[in-house]
Parts: C-alpha cells; structure tokens; sequence
C-alpha cells in the first residue's frame, strides 16, 4: 500500500470518527430562547428558559410543550423534577420559584429580600438553594418538603471579598451522599459544603484567577471524595488555562488538570465516572476524573443531562442537542 492510499485511509476513518460525535439538534421553543437549567425524568427534559417559561420536551415524539405560560417569571436557571413536581429557579434579584404540581403552575416566595439566586440542589425531599451576598453573608435556605418550604440554614456563611455565585447553569450546588456542596468565584473561589443541612460548613481555597468574572461556576462529585471543579473566565471563552482543578480529598485540596477542557466551562456532569463539561466553545469529556480532557464537539451550550443513555446538551436557538455517551 502506497502513502496516498494510507493517507486517504487515515482521512477516512478520522472523518468517521467525527461524524459519529455530530450532534443531532431538535427545536424545543423558538429562536430567542435558551436554558441554563436543563434536567430529564422518564422520558422527558425539562428546560427552564430565559423568558421565564418551563419547557418539558419528549425524547420519544420530540415533541415540547409550555408549562407555565399562564404564570412565567423572569429569568429562570435552574431546574429539578421529581414525580408530579417541578420546580424552577428565578435569578431576578427578586426570590421566587415556579413550582408546578400536577400540571399547575404557581409561584412562591423564599425571602422578602431581594436575593438573586445562583443554584438549586434536590434530593427526594431534601432541598438546598443560594444566591449572591446580602450584607457579606450568603443566603442559603433548605427544605425538607420537597420545595414547598424553605428556611434559611441556621448557620450563615460569610462571604469573602468580591466573592459571590454564578448561575451559569444551576450546577454551582450539588448534593452527594448527604451533603450539599456550593462553589463561588469571583476575587476569591470557594468550595463550601454542609453535610448537615447547614448547621455547620466547611470551606477550602480554590486556585482560580482572582477577577470578577473569573472562578468555579460547576462541580460535579463522582463520590464524596472524587470531584471536578470548572469555571474561568467568561470573557475570555477560549482561554483553556486554569479551568478545572480535581480533587481525590473530598474538596480539602485541590489539583489542576493536565489537560484541560478547551475553554470557559459553564458546567459540568459526571455519569458513570465519565464527566462532561460544556460552555460557549463546546463540550469536552474526560475518562481519568477530571485529568485530561478530550474534545467532544465545538458549539455554544449552557447545560447537560443525560437521559436515556444519551448525552443532552441545551443550546442556543431554541435547540436540544443530543450526543451518544462515551465509553
């Protein structure tokens, strides 16, 4: 075999290669609309969008319906289903949740106070949500109703100079093996977590850049020790320096990749200790915990799920993109 025909070989199957990782993209709402918050029970996604409106969209009949046109807030970014019950998170500087049950939407208050929330973290009843400092603390508020009610954690959590949340994508609080754990950015990043429903907190440093619209916007835990932290600097997407950092520790000390995603990452998942990471770039995977990372595909996208063994991606423009999952 000549050179030209191990060329045209190579070509041939890299191009296959490529193709198997395209993304098949299905319309759920219009073009002006896009969801940070993005979560899938049986088979369904539930999208909670810019224009305030909840979105379910069936991965069966791709087909999507409007949940809460009678009733829709501002901005919602963060979403969790359970059952009946469908929950969705306002960041408008006014603290107000969709709540739908049994297909009918309404609102609640958490705070009388202007509180913009950051993320949203569900498990069966239990609940824990946050947003951005009000007088140097974080409100934090938990549930044990499954959302009807929220209180504020008996223990307030200081916050530090120019530190604060980003609601990039509702994934800047996870909850894993009873407990929750928060990251922030900003001049100072942290990883907080409780694993007592916020009667106490602990707290370590992370090694992000020091600037307002730098820091951790998405972790993701494989277990309560193993983790991923991603984040940077969303004015500079394409900047793949001091991204994601891995813990082995539970979040006491933390590690930078050696290859990291490419770019600013607004979020990240694991599945199946496979972890996905997504920004305005594209869509990276790592299979060593958070190590090195590899190119999935290149794209605007906010936020990920997986349902029915199939990677989901929101995008922009209205759009769902769906991915096979990597073994």
């Amino acid at each position: 075999m000549n050179i030209k025909s191990i060329l045209i070989l190579v070509f041939v199957a890299t191009s296959l290669s490529t193709t198997s990782l395209i993304a098949q993209y299905k319309h759920y709402a219009d073009s002006k609309t896009h969801s940070r918050g993005i979560t899938g029970f049986k088979n369904s996604l539930y999208l909670s969008s810019n224009t305030g409106l909840v979105y379910e969209y069936n991965v069966k009949t791709h087909k999507s319906r409007c949940l809460n046109l009678s009733s829709p807030l501002h901005e919602l970014r963060d979403i969790d289903v359970n059952g009946q019950k469908i929950i969705a998170m306002q960041s408008h500087d006014v603290s107000q949740l969709s709540y739908i049950l049994n297909g009918k939407p309404m609102r609640l208050s958490i705070d009388a106070n202007a509180v913009f929330f950051d993320g949203m973290a569900m498990y069966a009843l239990k609940g824990m949500l946050f947003g951005d400092p009000v007088n140097g603390k974080f409100p934090i508020y938990y549930t044990n109703s499954g959302g009807i009610k929220w209180f504020p954690t008996k223990t307030t959590v200081n916050a530090l100079e120019g530190e604060f949340g980003f609601s990039a994508s509702g994934t800047s609080i996870v909850y894993i093996d009873g407990s929750f754990i928060i990251v922030t950015g900003g001049l100072n990043s942290r990883f907080i977590s409780t694993s007592d429903m916020g009667e106490t907190w602990s707290s370590s440093k992370l090694p992000f850049e020091s600037k307002a619209s730098s820091g951790a916007y998405s972790v993701a835990m494989n277990d309560l020790n193993n983790g991923v932290v991603v984040g940077g600097n969303y004015k500079r997407p394409e900047d793949a320096t001091r991204n994601c950092f891995i813990t082995n520790d539970g979040g006491k000390t933390w590690k930078p990749s050696k290859k990291g995603p490419n770019g600013y990452r607004s979020c990240v998942i694991v599945h199946k200790g496979v972890y996905y990471a997504c920004g305005t770039s594209g869509i990276d995977y790592s299979l060593d915990q958070g190590m090195n990372w590899s190119a999935l595909t290149t794209g605007k996208f906010y936020s990920l799920a997986v349902l029915k063994n199939k990677l989901y991606a929101s995008a922009s423009e209205g759009r769902i993109a769906k991915f096979k999952l990597v073994k």
